[in-house]
This record gives C-alpha cells, sequence and structure tokens, in this order.
C-alpha cells in the first residue's frame, strides 16, 4: 500500500515538474530546462537504466560548466591585472 502511494506520488510530483518545465521553456520567468531535469530525476529513479543515464548526463555537463565557470573566472583575473 505504501509502496503505491509513494509511485503515485513520484509520477504525479514528476508530471508536474516536466509541465513547468515545458511551460518554462516559454515563460521568461520559469527556468524550463531545470524543471525539466528535476522531473525527470524524479520520475527516473536511479535504479532505472533511463535514471543511471540521466544522471551521468548530469554528471558529465555539471563538470563542463564548471570548467567553463573556472576558466571565465582566470579570463576576469587577467584582465584586471592587465589593466
Amino acid at each position: 500500500m505504501q509502496k503505491t502511494v509513494l509511485s503515485i506520488l513520484r509520477v504525479l510530483a514528476g508530471g508536474i515538474l516536466l509541465l513547468a518545465g515545458i511551460a518554462g521553456l516559454f515563460l521568461p520567468i520559469l527556468q524550463g530546462w531545470l524543471l525539466i531535469f528535476a522531473g525527470l530525476l524524479v520520475l527516473f529513479p536511479e535504479e532505472t537504466a533511463a535514471g543511471r543515464r540521466i544522471r551521468i548526463w548530469i554528471r558529465t555537463r555539471r563538470a563542463e560548466l564548471k570548467d567553463r565557470l573556472k576558466g571565465s573566472r582566470e579570463e576576469r583575473r587577467q584582465r584586471r591585472r592587465f589593466f
């Protein structure tokens, strides 16, 4: 009984996040891609193949973003030193 209630809540929460994410792609006040990823993470637990793939993709994107941010920080520091 408790597992079915939790799975229903998971599907509802994931669906709501996905719908809000799709709306956020068109509305400027919502971060659509962030809500879509949150919805996918809620819908696909880590035990499933899709859940593992989504989490691996997010980890690689996070590392790329971190590298980009680190590079832009270093560029700003170099520009400050130059002027």
